[in-house]
Protein backbone atom coordinates (compact mmCIF):
# COMPACT_ATOMS: atom_id res chain seq x y z
CA UNK A 1 0.00 0.00 0.00
CA UNK A 2 2.64 2.20 0.89
CA UNK A 3 4.63 1.26 -2.55
CA UNK A 4 1.51 3.10 -4.35
CA UNK A 5 1.42 5.99 -2.45
CA UNK A 6 4.88 6.47 -3.60
CA UNK A 7 4.78 5.62 -6.98
CA UNK A 8 1.52 8.68 -7.46
CA UNK A 9 4.32 11.12 -5.76
CA UNK A 10 6.82 10.35 -8.17
CA UNK A 11 6.47 11.93 -11.42
CA UNK A 12 8.20 12.07 -14.25
CA UNK A 13 10.81 14.31 -15.16
CA UNK A 14 10.15 16.55 -18.02
CA UNK A 15 12.80 17.09 -20.46
CA UNK A 16 13.09 21.08 -20.99
CA UNK A 17 14.79 21.34 -24.98
CA UNK A 18 16.42 24.69 -24.63
CA UNK A 19 16.82 25.43 -27.98
CA UNK A 20 20.00 27.85 -29.48
CA UNK A 21 19.51 32.03 -29.82
CA UNK A 22 20.35 32.02 -33.34
CA UNK A 23 17.77 30.18 -36.17
CA UNK A 24 18.75 30.32 -39.73
CA UNK A 25 15.78 29.63 -42.02
CA UNK A 26 14.79 30.53 -45.77
CA UNK A 27 11.76 32.66 -46.12
CA UNK A 28 9.90 33.62 -49.26
CA UNK A 29 10.04 37.54 -49.39
CA UNK A 30 6.24 39.00 -48.67
CA UNK A 31 5.39 35.14 -47.95
CA UNK A 32 5.94 34.99 -43.67
CA UNK A 33 3.28 33.68 -42.03
CA UNK A 34 2.28 31.47 -39.07
CA UNK A 35 2.06 28.00 -40.57
CA UNK A 36 4.84 25.40 -40.89
CA UNK A 37 7.75 25.41 -40.43
CA UNK A 38 8.16 28.80 -39.38
CA UNK A 39 5.31 29.42 -36.94
CA UNK A 40 6.65 26.22 -34.77
CA UNK A 41 10.38 27.51 -34.95
CA UNK A 42 9.21 30.97 -33.73
CA UNK A 43 6.79 29.75 -30.93
CA UNK A 44 9.30 27.31 -29.60
CA UNK A 45 11.53 29.97 -29.07
CA UNK A 46 9.49 32.44 -27.36
CA UNK A 47 8.62 34.57 -30.40
CA UNK A 48 5.06 36.59 -31.26
CA UNK A 49 4.55 34.98 -34.40
CA UNK A 50 1.89 37.27 -35.75
CA UNK A 51 4.46 40.36 -34.68
CA UNK A 52 7.28 38.37 -36.73
CA UNK A 53 5.40 37.70 -39.84
CA UNK A 54 4.22 41.63 -40.28
CA UNK A 55 8.03 43.06 -39.67
CA UNK A 56 9.76 40.73 -42.15
CA UNK A 57 6.46 41.19 -44.63
CA UNK A 58 7.18 44.94 -44.30
CA UNK A 59 10.82 44.75 -44.53
CA UNK A 60 10.82 42.53 -47.90
CA UNK A 61 8.10 44.74 -49.42
CA UNK A 62 10.73 46.12 -52.04
CA UNK A 63 11.95 42.35 -53.19
CA UNK A 64 9.60 39.98 -55.68
CA UNK A 65 6.72 38.08 -54.07
CA UNK A 66 8.44 34.55 -53.31
CA UNK A 67 12.09 35.04 -53.60
CA UNK A 68 13.90 32.97 -51.10
CA UNK A 69 15.57 35.01 -48.50
CA UNK A 70 18.32 33.64 -46.38
CA UNK A 71 17.53 35.05 -43.01
CA UNK A 72 19.68 34.73 -39.47
CA UNK A 73 16.95 35.49 -36.60
CA UNK A 74 18.85 35.92 -33.42
CA UNK A 75 16.57 35.40 -30.08
CA UNK A 76 17.19 37.50 -26.86
CA UNK A 77 16.88 36.34 -23.78
CA UNK A 78 14.07 39.14 -22.94
CA UNK A 79 12.02 37.85 -26.14
CA UNK A 80 13.18 39.92 -28.34
CA UNK A 81 14.98 39.51 -31.65
CA UNK A 82 17.55 40.87 -34.34
CA UNK A 83 16.54 40.17 -37.65
CA UNK A 84 19.09 40.31 -40.41
CA UNK A 85 18.19 39.48 -43.77
CA UNK A 86 20.22 38.21 -46.81
CA UNK A 87 20.19 38.73 -50.18
CA UNK A 88 18.21 35.87 -51.82
CA UNK A 89 19.92 32.84 -52.23
CA UNK A 90 22.78 32.25 -54.68
CA UNK A 91 21.09 29.35 -57.12
CA UNK A 92 17.79 31.23 -57.47
CA UNK A 93 19.68 33.85 -58.56
CA UNK A 94 21.83 31.69 -60.78
CA UNK A 95 18.72 29.93 -62.13
CA UNK A 96 16.64 32.68 -62.98
CA UNK A 97 19.98 34.81 -64.24
CA UNK A 98 19.82 31.40 -66.82
CA UNK A 99 16.10 30.88 -67.00
CA UNK A 100 16.11 27.51 -66.15
CA UNK A 101 13.66 26.42 -63.33
CA UNK A 102 15.67 23.70 -62.32
CA UNK A 103 19.18 22.34 -62.16
CA UNK A 104 20.51 18.90 -64.47
CA UNK A 105 19.02 15.73 -63.68
CA UNK A 106 22.43 13.83 -64.95
CA UNK A 107 25.33 14.20 -64.54
CA UNK A 108 26.79 15.54 -67.96
CA UNK A 109 23.49 17.03 -68.67
CA UNK A 110 23.94 21.18 -69.71
CA UNK A 111 20.86 22.95 -68.34
CA UNK A 112 21.43 26.51 -69.15
CA UNK A 113 24.72 28.81 -70.15
CA UNK A 114 25.98 32.16 -68.51
CA UNK A 115 28.64 34.65 -69.09
CA UNK A 116 31.71 35.82 -66.60
CA UNK A 117 29.77 39.18 -66.77
CA UNK A 118 26.43 37.34 -65.29
CA UNK A 119 28.60 35.85 -62.46
CA UNK A 120 30.13 39.18 -61.50
CA UNK A 121 26.93 41.09 -61.13
CA UNK A 122 25.33 38.28 -59.26
CA UNK A 123 29.06 38.54 -56.93
CA UNK A 124 28.63 42.13 -56.44
CA UNK A 125 24.95 41.51 -55.12
CA UNK A 126 25.84 39.08 -53.07
CA UNK A 127 29.41 40.97 -51.82
CA UNK A 128 26.80 42.99 -49.61
CA UNK A 129 25.49 39.79 -47.60
CA UNK A 130 27.52 39.90 -43.61
CA UNK A 131 29.07 36.81 -44.70
CA UNK A 132 30.81 37.47 -47.55
CA UNK A 133 31.91 41.19 -46.60
CA UNK A 134 35.72 40.95 -46.19
CA UNK A 135 35.88 38.47 -49.38
CA UNK A 136 37.16 39.18 -52.50
CA UNK A 137 34.96 39.60 -55.47
CA UNK A 138 37.49 37.10 -57.44
CA UNK A 139 36.68 34.64 -54.41
CA UNK A 140 33.43 35.07 -54.82
CA UNK A 141 33.03 34.49 -58.16
CA UNK A 142 34.87 31.53 -58.53
CA UNK A 143 32.22 29.62 -55.36
CA UNK A 144 29.44 31.04 -57.90
CA UNK A 145 31.21 29.12 -60.83
CA UNK A 146 31.07 25.77 -58.29
CA UNK A 147 27.72 26.90 -57.63
CA UNK A 148 26.84 26.55 -61.60
CA UNK A 149 28.80 23.65 -62.23
CA UNK A 150 26.72 21.76 -59.70
CA UNK A 151 23.20 22.94 -61.27
CA UNK A 152 24.64 22.03 -64.92
CA UNK A 153 25.26 26.00 -65.91
CA UNK A 154 27.67 25.88 -68.44
CA UNK A 155 30.25 29.09 -67.91
CA UNK A 156 31.20 30.64 -70.74
CA UNK A 157 34.15 33.28 -71.12
CA UNK A 158 32.73 35.25 -73.82
CA UNK A 159 29.62 36.95 -74.83
CA UNK A 160 27.13 34.57 -75.90
CA UNK A 161 25.73 34.25 -79.29
CA UNK A 162 22.07 34.85 -79.31
CA UNK A 163 21.06 32.54 -82.36
CA UNK A 164 23.52 30.06 -80.52
CA UNK A 165 21.76 30.54 -77.35
CA UNK A 166 18.07 30.50 -79.00
CA UNK A 167 19.01 27.51 -80.59
CA UNK A 168 20.26 25.78 -77.13
CA UNK A 169 16.96 26.98 -74.96
CA UNK A 170 14.99 25.19 -78.11
CA UNK A 171 16.38 22.40 -77.69
CA UNK A 172 16.30 21.92 -74.20
CA UNK A 173 12.53 23.42 -74.00
CA UNK A 174 12.16 20.23 -76.13
CA UNK A 175 14.28 18.03 -73.72
CA UNK A 176 12.64 19.27 -70.69
CA UNK A 177 9.28 18.65 -71.83
CA UNK A 178 9.96 15.25 -72.77
CA UNK A 179 11.14 14.48 -69.54
CA UNK A 180 8.13 15.48 -67.79
CA UNK A 181 5.82 13.48 -70.18
CA UNK A 182 7.85 10.56 -68.54
CA UNK A 183 7.62 11.24 -64.58
CA UNK A 184 3.59 11.89 -65.56
CA UNK A 185 3.40 8.61 -67.51
CA UNK A 186 5.70 6.80 -64.57
CA UNK A 187 3.30 8.47 -61.91
CA UNK A 188 0.14 7.40 -63.69
CA UNK A 189 1.34 3.87 -64.54
CA UNK A 190 2.06 3.76 -60.74
CA UNK A 191 -1.09 5.17 -59.77
CA UNK A 192 -2.66 2.48 -62.06
CA UNK A 193 -0.74 -0.35 -59.94
CA UNK A 194 -1.78 0.77 -56.75
CA UNK A 195 -5.42 0.78 -57.39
Amino acid sequence: MASKGAARVRKKEIVKVVHGALLRTNIKAQMASAAPPLGPQLGQRGLNVANFCKEFNKETGHFKQGVPLPTRITVKPDRTYDLEICTPTTTWMLKQAAGIGRGKSSKDEIVGKLTVKHLYEIAKVKSRDKALQHVELEHICRMLIKTCRTLGIEVQYHDLNPDELKEFLVARKEKVDAQLKELADKKAAKMLRTT
